[in-house]
């Protein structure tokens, strides 16, 4: 019997490579020998080549793969927009793979994912929360009468997903896609592939959920969590977020750095950040 290959993936090159060495630090430190693959979200990564050794990860090599990602979004857009690179990953090397996106710091070892696949295709890290659905549907998609209340109220971050190679393929993308075009109106395309990426799995016709569903349904409050740095609630204690007092599976600056840019502020838990970015 031929042994299931688990490996995490990240989406990353040379123009965030400060993001990602805090990411790959915090990752390594959680995961010292967890198979880790760089998706290139553009074709500038000297910087982090370089670093493949020192880290131990592999990239995503292929180009038309790659290509057809960026074909899509092309549609959505009108230009390239390498968020979209992240279909890739259902064409990688690992049979069973967690994503993360590379704006985080990983505070949590993530295999006790796995067991969830058993169950689901997809599994995410937040969902079903109001405040989520706004960054991938507007208010609109309920006048459409295309997808059901319950797949719209899924409205998953998509910046954690776990999933099974072939689960989801660009054919299978590319097919979906003019129905999805059609509700471009809907869609809240700032969060670039993120609507898209939550069309395909909940009309995936297959099991998706996530932790927070899981969490939720189960009473499994000590279930490790993803948490989002525009949240001020947090205490944070050499390199560990100790309140609250559940376990953090990752901190997700996800909208923070570019908030900061445009305020020209500090991101909020940046001691946090600077601790893991350098180790």
């Amino acid at each position: 019997m031929t042994a299931v290959r688990r490996g995490v993936y990240f989406l990353a090159n040379d123009g965030v490579l400060e993001q990602a060495l805090a990411f790959l630090n915090s990752f390594r430190t959680y995961h010292p020998w967890t198979p880790l693959c760089l998706v290139p979200f553009a074709g500038d990564i000297d910087a982090l080549r370089a670093l493949r050794h020192q880290y131990e990860f592999e990239i995503f090599d292929d180009h038309a793969v790659l290509d057809r990602c960026d074909e899509i979004g092309y549609a959505f857009h009108g230009a390239t927009s390498g968020q979209y690179r992240k279909l890739a990953i259902w064409h990688g090397p690992y049979d069973e793979f967690v994503y993360i996106d590379c704006d985080t710091v990983v505070l949590h070892n993530v295999h006790f994912v796995y067991r969830y696949l058993d169950d689901y295709s997809f599994v995410t890290s937040h969902s079903h929360q109001p405040e989520i659905r706004r960054w991938v549907w507007r208010d609109s998609i309920h006048d459409v009468g295309v997808l059901t209340d319950e797949q719209i109220a899924f409205a998953a971050n998509t910046g954690f997903v776990a999933s099974r190679r072939g689960n989801l393929s660009l054919a299978h993308a590319a097919a979906r896609l003019p129905e999805a075009l059609a509700l471009a109106a809907h869609m809240e395309l700032t969060c670039a592939e993120q609507p898209f990426l939550n069309y395909l799995i909940v009309t995936s016709g297959t099991p998706y959920t996530s932790l927070y569903t899981i969490a939720a349904t189960t009473g499994a409050w000590d279930l490790p969590a993803e948490r989002w740095a525009g949240d001020p609630s947090f205490v944070v204690h050499n390199g560990r977020i100790v309140e609250p007092a559940a376990p953090t599976l990752m901190l997700h600056w996800a909208g923070e750095w570019a908030r900061a840019r445009r305020e020209n502020t500090t991101i909020p838990y940046h001691d946090l950040w600077s601790y893991y970015r350098h180790q």
